[in-house]
């Protein structure tokens, strides 16, 4: 594969699946909260969370702000990427690996966690697994690195990584791999 294709390859494959055409609009529904995601006239999405608890009826799928609604404006190419509990999960950015993670605390309707990740990830009610970049590659930790360097790539190491959503605090596993940057 010719650098240019494999770079693309990345960049492509990094991109989430999201609404991609102007206005369209997705939900996504998780006990309490119904997420409605619009897709912007760029890249990324707007969002509005609307709440759904005590005998609330389920919202109409439609990007209509109403009182009490809570609207997060797209600012640096957002996706959903997950709901548990009161916390909305959202990946950001256009580029490869590693992506944005940002974490809304949605009773508080503040952000409260922000850092990168790489796929793939899993999200429970504990918390997000996910690889996390954790040092530089050399030829000697990662036999991939001279290849990806040749075809115009970087390298760097990852280790598994769970985010704790009781208090957002970062876990390390033993876990590790060597992974292509662009």
């Amino acid at each position: 594969m010719r650098p240019s294709r494999l770079a693309t390859a990345f960049l492509l494959a990094a991109i989430p699946l999201a609404a991609s055409a102007a206005g369209k609009t997705v939900c996504h529904d998780g006990g309490r909260y119904r997420v409605v995601a619009k897709a912007t006239e760029s890249v990324g999405t707007d969002l509005i969370v609307k709440y759904t608890g005590r005998g609330r009826s389920i919202p109409a799928c439609r990007y209509v702000v109403r009182s009490g609604d809570f609207e997060i404006r797209n600012e640096k190419a957002e996706y959903f990427l997950g709901l548990q509990g009161a916390l909305l999960i959202l990946d950001s950015g256009t580029a490869p690996e590693p992506r944005g993670l940002i974490v809304w605390d949605l009773e508080k309707r503040q952000k409260v966690f922000t850092g990168t990740y790489s796929p793939p990830y899993r999200i429970d009610a504990a918390g997000m697994r996910f690889w996390a970049q954790s040092g530089e590659a050399t030829d000697a930790n990662c036999p991939q690195a001279a290849g990806w360097r040749a075809s115009g790539l970087g390298a760097a190491l990852e280790t598994e990584t769970t985010l704790n959503f009781a208090d957002m605090s970062l876990t390390p596993s033993a876990n590790t791999r060597c992974s292509a940057r662009q």
